[in-house]
């Protein structure tokens, strides 16, 4: 389950503790036009071996995978900002949960810029079960770096989890390093890291090095359907060997769809 809450995290959905008025929003970090309100995206895993991986490059802007397909993972967040720009509240949901959601509140009370993450699953609507409290984040700042740190508990399991993750921005704002740590109770040991290596003439990244599942990979960023601010609203990932040609095999994918709203629409 931490795999999918982190993973979003990794997308840049992260609030800063501690900021002075002149350092970016969360909404800043993530280069995207506009007064963004919420963002949503639901995402589609091709792991390693994926059936899937031929249909999805031979039309990266149109394949959707067929009903009940093998090879895919799915997974979903929404994270939803206020109107300086700060995340206040975000949910995540995944293949097998079976309903239920991790939900995750910054700042309650209003404080701005939000110290304070408070993370519980909330139960399957009309399943009869209380929520469950996994406990409470801390974040902080450190010149150009923001780190959540994080340590609480999973249902069914005893022992504490802990997870830090950690965002450096570059000279623009956005976010060029992301490195997270997840420690399971029983001791074992996540590590992911992704780094910007170029970017389009709009700040989108083009091209990344991501280390994921133990494997580094080259991971090249394609865009499709923009909004009427710009933003893609598809995006499509393919994954390298790291050091590999741009014409290497694909060895997994991920389709991000995104739902984006602006304040000017929630009036």
């Amino acid at each position: 389950m931490i795999r999918y809450w982190a993973a979003a995290l990794l997308a840049g959905l992260l609030a800063c503790a501690g900021c002075a008025a002149d350092v970016p929003s969360d909404r800043a970090t993530l280069a995207v036009s506009g007064p963004l309100a919420s963002l949503q995206a639901d995402t589609l895993t091709l792991p390693p071996g994926s059936p899937q991986l031929p249909a999805l490059l031979a039309d990266p802007q149109g394949w959707q995978p067929p009903p009940a397909a093998a090879g895919v993972e799915r997974s979903s967040v929404r994270g939803d900002f206020d109107a300086g720009g700060w995340l206040r509240t975000t949910v995540f949901s995944w293949d097998g949960s079976q309903g239920w959601e991790v939900h995750m509140a910054y700042g309650e009370g209003g404080q701005s810029p939000p110290a304070a993450v408070r993370i519980w699953l909330r139960a399957p609507p009309g399943s009869g079960q209380p929520d469950w409290p996994m406990g409470e984040g801390k974040v902080r700042y450190a010149g150009a770096t923001r780190t959540l740190s994080y340590e609480g508990r999973r249902p069914g399991i005893e022992g504490r989890e802990d997870f830090e993750r950690s965002l450096t921005l570059g000279p623009s704002g956005w976010v060029e390093l992301e490195e997270s740590t997840s420690v399971a109770p029983d001791g074992a040991t996540v590590r992911k890291r992704r780094q910007v290596v170029a970017r389009d003439a709009q700040g989108r990244p083009l091209d990344d090095a991501e280390l994921l599942e133990g494997v580094e990979y080259r991971v090249s960023n394609q865009y499709f359907l923009p909004d009427g601010q710009g933003n893609p609203r598809r995006i499509v990932r393919l994954y390298r060997a790291a050091g590999a040609a741009q014409d290497a095999p694909v060895l997994r994918a991920e389709v991000i769809l995104r739902t984006l709203r602006y304040q000017d629409e929630t009036r």
